[in-house]
């Protein structure tokens, strides 16, 4: 088996284990960790990597192939229309791809492929994960639990104004 295959196969399983992954609801019984909101095409990403003016991060791609846009364990957002490019301050040429239930977002260096978090209520950034997979990842080694995480992130100031 050649590397890329191995490493394939690795994400696959990681994508599989948290779309089986389930919740536990007080009386409810489990749910789901992953809610579907709305399919995503190779022809629809297509046309979100044109809008945002770069390709998206091959994990991310297949992530959103595979699973579509939805909410993990209803903290985190992935929406067409959280896509956008950072216009200003350190992470500029960054693309916002999620958002949490607090308003904060998370993007991608297209050159690097780092993933960071940006605050919504303060000039605040932080580095996350060296890539989208790492990203997953973490998130499912904490339990899904995103805001947690994020809130005790080493923290630096963003200059919005350049």
């Amino acid at each position: 088996m050649s590397h890329r295959s191995a490493h394939s196969n690795t994400v696959i399983a990681l994508f599989e284990r948290i779309l089986a992954a389930k919740r536990k609801r007080l009386l409810l019984g489990p749910k789901p960790m992953f809610e579907a909101y709305r399919a995503a095409s190779a022809s629809h990403l297509s046309d979100v990597e044109k809008r945002i003016g770069c390709p998206l991060p091959d994990a991310l791609r297949s992530w959103l192939l595979r699973a579509g846009y939805g909410d993990i364990n209803e903290e985190l957002s992935f929406r067409e229309e959280w896509f956008s490019v950072i216009d200003r301050g350190q992470l500029t040429g960054h693309v916002v791809f999620a958002q949490d239930i607090l308003g904060n977002s998370y993007s991608f260096s297209p050159r690097t492929g780092e993933v960071h978090y940006v605050c919504g209520s303060a000039p605040e950034y932080a580095f996350m994960t060296k890539d989208f997979r790492a990203f997953l990842e973490e998130l499912e080694r904490r339990s899904f639990k995103l805001v947690e995480w994020a809130v005790g992130l080493p923290m630096s100031t963003y200059e919005w104004v350049v």
